[in-house]
């Protein structure tokens, strides 16, 4: 980390390289951003170089800006790495947004550009795909963004009540007929209190023209879906998502693979969990220089992408070749592995064929404790086994080169 040839830019483009060589020309991948803020504030003492790092979005805490663009097969389900990575400070004592009256200012010269800038550069990087849709927070909903899209699809959720040429957004959905209902399985989140469920979701959708008052008049056609959850357990919040698509949305079902599409966004949050939380916990270490803290983060990314990359295989019934992610000499590895911890039966033993990636899931999976008769193992079981099979791994290789 210390490495002064070592760069920022050049594990990024690592990170990079690794996501666009699994691309395969006339798939469609989903490109999911979001933001998250590393915090090193505890660490501020140990700091002795901090010139990378600044303060985040209290105005006082030492850390940086991640965002970060997770790119995920759409059909498949299979988690390909990374298209885009920003990385960025605020200078502590700096202006106010009304100070520097941020309203007013071009886009690109807000930090909101990141969410543009991520998309045009992921187009560049995966150009060789067939189609791709970014999707997006309701921090993602800016005009410039629509009126700036180029070729790749958008999905984002809507943060306010848009105008419209005609109306108001939240308005013209709710006067759309329910077009059919699905039960979609929420993921429980400690840290929002929220018990997983099958939700009841109620759906309607529009095609709509937005009307921003920023892109003078200008109309942007896209198609809107509201999904709402009905009768909601006691104290828990009633999902409620209004999406805004660039793809066109004309029956119940496609509005329905729209939305099922949005809930993969819940794949960078899980990212998230695993390089600040009970995973990495990158906020947690003590090294000595801000470059490389950020170094360090980007590396538990890739590690975290990974790990996604197996929690998303263990749910596809299709399954998904294990040669693009592990070299000839780690799945001789695992094969050993493997075969320790199969047991007589055949419910103990491993029966997704080897070639597969389900089946290193497996493998992974019991070695961060998951047992067969449990249900699918989670991300920080997998994460575990991850670090397991790393560790094994190693001395593996030294055998390799040095017992004969």
């Amino acid at each position: 980390m210390r490495n002064e040839r070592m760069e920022i830019s050049h594990l990024k483009e690592y990170l990079y390289q690794d996501c666009e060589r699994q691309i395969e020309a006339g798939k469609h991948y989903l490109v999911i951003q979001d933001t998250t803020q590393p915090n090193f504030e505890r660490n501020r003492s140990n700091i002795v170089q901090s010139e990378d790092l600044g303060v985040i979005g209290d105005g006082k805490s030492l850390g940086f800006f991640l965002h970060p663009s997770l790119v995920i097969e759409a059909d498949g389900g299979r988690c390909l790495g990374f298209s885009d990575l920003q990385t960025w400070v605020r200078e502590a004592g700096g202006l106010s947004k009304k100070e520097r009256k941020y309203q007013a200012l071009p886009i690109e010269k807000k930090e909101s550009m990141r969410w543009l800038k991520a998309h045009q550069n992921s187009q560049k990087r995966l150009s060789q795909a067939g189609k791709l849709t970014t999707i997006a927070d309701r921090e993602g909903d800016i005009s410039e963004l629509f009126d700036q899209r180029g070729k790749t699809d958008l999905l984002i959720r809507s943060r306010d009540n848009r105008n419209l040429s005609k109306g108001k957004l939240y308005d013209n959905l709710a006067f759309q007929e329910k077009s059919g209902s699905f039960k979609l399985v929420v993921t429980g989140d400690l840290r929002k209190q929220r018990q997983k469920r099958e939700a009841m979701i109620e759906v309607r959708f529009s095609e709509v023209e937005l009307s921003p008052q920023k892109l003078g008049g200008k109309v942007i056609k896209v198609c809107a879906i509201e999904a709402r959850e009905q009768n909601p357990p006691a104290g828990e919040t009633a999902i409620l998502w209004r999406l805004l698509t660039t793809h066109e949305v004309s029956s119940f079902e496609s509005a329905c693979q729209i939305i099922k599409w949005y809930a993969m966004r819940w794949n960078i949050e899980q990212i998230f969990r695993i390089i600040k939380q009970k995973g990495l916990a990158v906020e947690e270490s003590d090294l000595e220089t801000g470059k490389g803290l950020i170094l360090m983060t980007l590396m538990a990314l890739f590690t975290a992408s990974k790990v996604i990359l197996l929690h998303l295989s263990s749910k596809e019934e299709k399954l998904q070749p294990i040669k693009q992610t592990f070299t000839k000499e780690e799945r001789e590895c695992l094969q050993m592995i493997c075969q320790k911890y199969e047991g007589n039966t055949q419910r103990q033993k491993n029966n997704y064929p080897k070639d597969s990636l389900q089946w290193c899931y497996w493998v992974v999976a019991r070695l961060g404790g998951w047992k067969p008769q449990e249900k699918q193992a989670g991300v920080i079981t997998l994460f575990r086994g991850w670090n397991e099979f790393k560790k094994i791994y190693s001395g593996w290789e030294l055998a390799l080169k040095f017992v004969s």
